[in-house]
């Protein structure tokens, strides 16, 4: 039997965060937690580790954990900007195609 912890112990104010998923996302979060000391653990439903992602693109919104990470200058250098996406069927039938040409949208 364990003894409860008291709440305005040391141990009782740090964390242990589960994480659900391995993805991009979750395993981001593993790094910045444990860039603060917070303990975790991440849980996967997968069995395999599969060789390409789902993740095909970042948008604006995740930069800033990129930035966190000290990761944003490399990722910089190594990217450009998306003008388009085409979303296809299963059979790769071509369902729509988006697009811009706007150089002052991506500057943005």
């Amino acid at each position: 039997m364990t003894t409860p912890t008291p709440q305005g112990s040391p141990e009782h104010k740090k964390p242990h965060v589960l994480i659900v998923g391995a993805g991009l996302a979750g395993l981001l979060l593993g790094i910045l937690l444990d860039r603060q000391g917070v303990s975790y653990e991440i849980f996967e439903r997968s069995s395999k580790v599969k060789p390409l992602g789902a993740v095909m693109s970042l948008n604006a919104n995740i930069l800033p954990a990129i930035e966190q990470l000290g990761l944003l200058d490399a990722l910089k250098a190594v990217s450009f900007p998306s003008r388009g996406f085409h979303i296809y069927s299963s059979d790769m039938k071509l369902i729509s195609a988006v697009g811009s040409t706007d150089d002052a949208l991506l500057e943005k």
